[in-house]
């Protein structure tokens, strides 16, 4: 495995209870602490759910994939910790957070720490319907959030 790696779960998430299904899997672990988010106050998993549907009966657009799902997983050699990965959730959460809901929660129940993020496909700022993001995209926009706190952790920078 490199540094990181990014997937983007099977499902075409047009089901009428997507949103619900992907945060309610993403917040599993029960430790709110491990829960982050853009665009929506990340308290409870209804009142995400809910802010994410008012978004899209605002725009009318309740119609189509209703939630892109993704997750990026750490080397465990790193020795990333919870407050890291949370860190690097928030500055990830970025590249949609600025015109789109993201919730994000952070998983420490596999070989490898990783994060999950639900991201609304209608924008909250003007109601731009966006169901995909190139996987390259998203890759090149994390690799140097990933190479810095490498930096910061190893070597002190």
């Amino acid at each position: 495995m490199a540094a990181f790696e990014i997937g983007i779960p099977k499902g075409n998430y047009k089901n009428e209870d997507a949103v619900s299904r992907v945060i309610d899997y993403i917040c599993r672990l029960n430790k709110p602490e491990q829960v982050g988010g853009m665009g929506v106050f990340p308290l409870y998993v209804e009142d995400m759910v809910n802010q994410f549907l008012a978004v899209k009966r605002i725009y009318h657009k309740e119609e189509g994939k209703q939630v892109f799902h993704i997750f990026i997983s750490f080397e465990k050699s790193l020795g990333f910790t919870v407050d890291e990965v949370m860190e690097m959730g928030y500055e990830i959460a970025a590249y949609w957070g600025y015109d789109r809901q993201v919730m994000f929660a952070v998983h420490d129940d596999t070989q490898n720490i990783h994060i999950h993020m639900a991201i609304n496909t209608v924008a909250y700022t003007n109601g731009e319907y966006k169901a995909y993001y190139p996987i390259e995209d998203i890759i090149e926009y994390v690799k140097p959030i990933v190479k810095r706190k490498i930096s910061s952790k190893w070597f002190g920078k």
